[in-house]
């Protein structure tokens, strides 16, 4: 039966990606739930790293949007309405981790120069992040970056945005076949602390430990029909911790 090792939400900590991976079974399929990128410091090298994993093996590595892919790719196509908004929500960062790879006078243009040459230099990360998948079923999985209209019995009535942004969806019985796994909503949020949270009648699993704001990143080890392998916890270096 196969495995997959899902993480989320990894938001520019690096070196917790990079503890996080060093668990990874490589027969199994590595899932990344979105959030790549965003107020942690080192946003463009998370993304390098997932682009080299993909690269390397193919199918076996699977890439799912969040929003904040999405913000980045909003605030690229128009810096001039969006780069506050951006900015305000981790964009800074993720901006000044790409600026680092270019010329040092490009970090002396305003925000919106700043935007049009990340475009131009960055134009393969920026198309591999575009191509992300809204979600993937795997088996008895449903793995998704913020979740699925949960009114609704098919994951096919949900609209796309709320695959990377809606909330509060697993309060409401998960009446599709498969079991939920999704990031996005910090688990603070839904119990209080930042382990895995996983509902009641086990139709929705949480993993967003909220690692750019308590450094706990979470990986969660699942047979294709649900059962938990293992789950994982790495604890990000304090100097790669965000204060929000």
């Amino acid at each position: 039966m196969k495995n997959y090792f899902i993480i989320s939400d990894i938001h520019g900590q690096y070196k917790a990606f990079e503890q996080l991976l060093s668990y990874w079974d490589e027969k199994d399929t590595l899932v990344l739930l979105g959030d790549l990128i965003d107020r942690g410091p080192r946003s463009y090298e998370v993304v390098q790293k997932v682009m080299d994993l993909k690269r390397k093996y193919g199918e076996q590595v699977v890439f799912c949007k969040g929003n904040h892919e999405a913000m980045l790719l909003d605030f690229l196509e128009n810096p001039g309405q969006k780069h506050a908004f951006y900015y305000k929500y981790g964009g800074r960062e993720t901006m000044a981790s790409f600026l680092k790879y270019l010329p040092v006078e490009v970090s002396e243009l305003d925000p919106i120069e700043q935007a049009q040459v990340v475009k131009e230099k960055f134009a393969e990360e920026l198309d591999f992040l575009n191509n992300g998948k809204l979600y993937e079923i795997a088996g008895n999985l449903l793995l998704t970056h913020a979740g699925f209209d949960s009114s609704f019995a098919t994951v096919d009535e949900t609209d796309d945005e709320n695959f990377l942004w809606i909330r509060q969806h697993y309060k409401n019985e998960n009446k599709t076949p498969y079991i939920n796994v999704f990031g996005h909503t910090p688990l603070q949020h839904i119990h209080d602390c930042n382990d895995v949270w996983i509902s009641e009648d086990q139709k929705y699993i949480g993993i967003d430990g909220g690692c750019y704001f308590t450094g706990q990143l979470n990986g969660i080890v699942l047979s294709e029909d649900g059962q938990i392998v293992h789950i994982y916890a790495v604890t990000s270096d304090k100097t790669e911790n965000y204060d929000i």
